[in-house]
């Protein structure tokens, strides 16, 4: 079984404070990717998305850690931004094949058919070195079929294993695995069989 461990939440709890002067944003005025700027940020940190994940969605490049990366492209899924996915995926990484314009609207086509609905980080741990780091997480998502678009939207929960990579002092998303329910030793996601839970539904692993 996966050991569930206490994981510090990076963003300061409790209302963050606009910029004062000229351009100081208003309540419920949008943010950089389309969410109010005073709502609570979709990663579930409890805090505020200006506060939260919405800085870094201005400027990826600026992600401290990887539990800030892991949130800050969970909330990229609920703010249908592929760009912030494609510009923080290491160019690597299996799950970035062919051209950025490829891979971005491999991910579009994702989001347009997942909806994330709950993020619950079950563990991390580090790599091979300083530059590598796990986080085991749990999603709850709200999946559309297109093949059968008069049903409703399926709802389940998925456990993924990310591996996070840092070049030249900037975090990425590696690669991922989905580890078995009983404790078995995970299989990486490329090698999943077609009727692994996210390839069956098409969808690429997430964060």
């Amino acid at each position: 079984m996966i050991a569930r461990q206490p994981v510090t939440v990076l963003a300061a709890k409790g209302k963050a404070t606009a910029a004062k002067g000229f351009g100081a944003a208003k309540p419920g005025q949008a943010g950089q990717k389309g969410i109010a700027v005073d709502a609570p940020c979709p990663c579930g940190s409890s805090a505020l998305y200006q506060g939260c994940c919405g800085p870094y969605h201005a400027a990826p490049a600026t992600v401290p850690s990887p539990e800030a990366l892991l949130r800050s492209r969970y909330s990229a899924y609920a703010a249908k931004d592929p760009s912030f996915i494609a510009d923080t995926t290491h160019p690597d990484s299996a799950e970035y094949t062919g051209s950025r314009t490829t891979y971005q609207r491999a991910v579009k086509q994702t989001m347009a058919r997942l909806d994330p609905l709950a993020l619950q980080i079950l563990s991390s741990s580090p790599g091979a070195d300083e530059n590598e780091a796990f986080i085991t997480f749990r999603l709850k998502r709200r999946i559309r079929d297109p093949e059968a678009p008069k049903n409703a939207p399926e709802v389940d929960e998925v456990t993924e294993r990310s591996r996070f990579v840092r070049v030249n002092g900037r975090w990425f998303f590696q690669d991922s695995e989905f580890p078995e329910p009983d404790g078995a030793a995970p299989a990486a996601a490329a090698a999943k069989e077609p009727e692994a839970a996210p390839k069956k539904k098409g969808l690429l692993p997430f964060f």
